[in-house]
């Protein structure tokens, strides 16, 4: 049975892209997660948050406009045009900044592009069930004003991605296998999400979580140890690097339900017993929880 859970938490991590479309369903929109957004470069390596990026349009009073936009919406049952605004065309179209970015092998524009295009695949979704939903005439007008602003937001932002041709995924991975090249924090993990198990990214993973990235040692210390070829030493060492964050009266709210992710899936025991790690291992978990609460200092709630 614990080996058939290494097999579910891909789908398990990927659901929260499901989650995501759940709580919009539930007219709460997306809830921003609590990852980093900046981080502490190890080794001279670029840094970049990734799963933080916020895709929800900003839920602010209606104005008489929207709320007038929200009103025609309800009655034709039609999701209301958005144009494409300025910003997303100040730097050239989002394929335009993809080809610069791996023309220049750009490592950080990548990850954030690869980012971008991830935001891309949740938003089709979330319009696909909106378009399927049709009109509520019932709803409040001002929680109808707010989910058109959101909807707009959401076009604009596939205005944007559609530019983008072919397979968008097979263009992420390429943006995240410069990104890792580069040694951009956070861009490997994405890549094993996403399938990757090629060395390069497997061995990133791992400096990362040494570096103190809470996603990548989420997944190192639920992981077998044979799948990133690490020692027993190095998988404790995450682990009680997430459990001594996890009670640090700063970081501690942010790094508790990663730790808890971890104990939930991991394989092959599903309780972190620290009782008998060594001595180098709690050292080195020491040290990575320190980094840890320097990436994660760096946000304030």
């Amino acid at each position: 049975m614990a080996l058939e859970k290494k097999h579910v938490l891909p789908a398990a991590i990927a659901g929260g892209c499901l989650l995501l479309i759940g709580a919009w369903q539930l007219n709460q929109g997306p809830s921003e997660a609590d990852l980093p957004t900046a981080a502490v470069p190890a080794s001279g390596a670029q840094s970049v948050g990734f799963n933080q990026a916020d895709t929800r349009a900003t839920a602010s009073a209606p104005t008489a406009s929207t709320a007038s936009t929200a009103s025609a919406a309800s009655t034709t049952g039609q999701l209301p045009v958005a144009q494409v605004p300025s910003g997303h065309q100040a730097a050239g179209t989002l394929n335009d900044q993809v080809e610069r970015a791996l023309a220049a092998k750009d490592g950080l524009m990548a990850a954030k592009l690869a980012d971008t295009l991830k935001e891309c695949d949740i938003s089709q979704r979330i319009l696909e069930i909106e378009s399927s939903r049709g009109s509520r005439p019932d709803a409040d007008p001002a929680i109808q004003a707010v989910r058109m602003e959101r909807l707009q937001e959401y076009q604009r932002l596939q205005a944007s991605c559609q530019t983008v041709p072919g397979d968008q995924k097979q263009v992420r991975m390429r943006l995240l296998d410069l990104a890792i090249q580069q040694g951009v924090i956070g861009a490997a993990t994405e890549a094993f999400l996403a399938g990757s198990r090629e060395p390069a990214t497997m061995s990133q993973v791992v400096r990362d979580a040494n570096a103190g990235d809470v996603s990548a040692l989420t997944n190192v210390a639920m992981y077998e140890t044979k799948l990133f070829g690490i020692s027993r030493d190095e998988q404790d060492a995450a682990r009680y690097a997430l459990k001594l964050a996890s009670v640090d009266p700063d970081i501690g709210w942010r790094v508790i339900n990663s730790l808890k992710v971890a104990e939930s899936y991991a394989v092959p025991n599903s309780s972190f017993d620290f009782s008998g790690i060594s001595a180098a291992a709690r050292a080195k978990g020491a040290e990575i929880a320190e980094r840890l609460k320097q990436r994660l200092g760096k946000k304030t709630p």
